[in-house]
């Protein structure tokens, strides 16, 4: 069986063009949330919550609207060293769980 540049041409075009559709399907966007609805989502959910930090320490604070807080890791961010109390922030990242506790791992902070 013979091959001509058509066919592998198409062939090739074809699978380029499922490649593209497969990696926009597997992109994920984070969805906006409010922190009672993070604190009972699936672990590793991409998430963007907006709230007021509170307790800063070295490697966390909380992230908090009104008196609903979740934990929130630094993971070593240059803009989480920035955070001061009561600022007010945008953080994307995935809730994680550890013994039953739920905190969210910062990817990205933003000041609002």
């Amino acid at each position: 069986m013979e091959l001509d540049e058509r066919k592998i041409a198409l062939a090739a075009a074809v699978f380029a063009v499922a490649g593209i559709a497969l990696l926009f399907l597997l992109s994920e966007t984070p969805r906006e949330a409010s922190i009672a609805e993070a604190l009972v989502a699936p672990a590793n959910s991409y998430l963007s919550l907006s709230g007021a930090a509170q307790n800063i320490t070295a490697d966390k604070f909380y992230l908090c609207q009104r008196e609903l807080c979740i934990s929130m890791k630094k993971g070593g961010l240059v803009s989480a060293q920035l955070v001061s109390d009561g600022s007010g922030l945008q953080v994307l990242g995935r809730v994680k769980e550890y013994k039953g506790s739920r905190y969210f791992e910062a990817e990205s902070i933003e000041a609002k």
